[in-house]
């Protein structure tokens, strides 16, 4: 059985984004607004935006966001191992960021990706297509 956790310690922080590299890809690591520093700073203002499963001491699927402005945020990572993909891990931890985003004032959430399908059953509407990916948003 797994847990959800916030990220809120550094250790945390790194753990989560070494399972979202891997997945999402190691280039991410040297591009802003997707470093490790970048990622560090949002901790303390924003844990409640940085969402995570895990089973056994390993991270199994991530949800992390970030702040554009004071009414939208952007969902920077949704990863997912593959052996716990289409078990609702991830449509879970989308429930609590949303959650947490309708808690903390957002009206908006917006997302890049490759992927059809899930974010659509999440509630989200492709508005743009950009650099080969599809721009989603969904008002809260």
């Amino acid at each position: 059985m797994y847990s959800i956790s916030f990220v809120e310690t550094e250790p945390q922080l790194k753990q989560v984004l070494d399972f979202c590299y891997g997945i999402l890809g190691q280039h991410l690591r040297d591009i802003s607004p997707y470093r490790y520093e970048d990622w560090k700073e949002r901790i303390e203002r924003d844990s409640k935006l940085l969402v995570y499963a895990h089973e056994d001491g390993n991270v199994i699927s991530a949800v992390l966001g970030r702040r554009e402005n004071e009414e939208s945020l952007v969902c920077g990572f949704v990863a997912c191992e593959i052996g716990h993909r289409r078990q609702g891990i991830t449509r879970r931890l989308m429930d609590i960021f949303e959650t947490e985003a309708v808690r903390a004032g957002f009206r908006y959430i917006t997302l890049g990706s490759e992927e059809d399908g899930f974010y659509e059953k999440c509630g989200f509407h492709m508005i743009d297509e950009m650099h080969g990916q599809k721009i989603y948003q969904k008002l809260l």
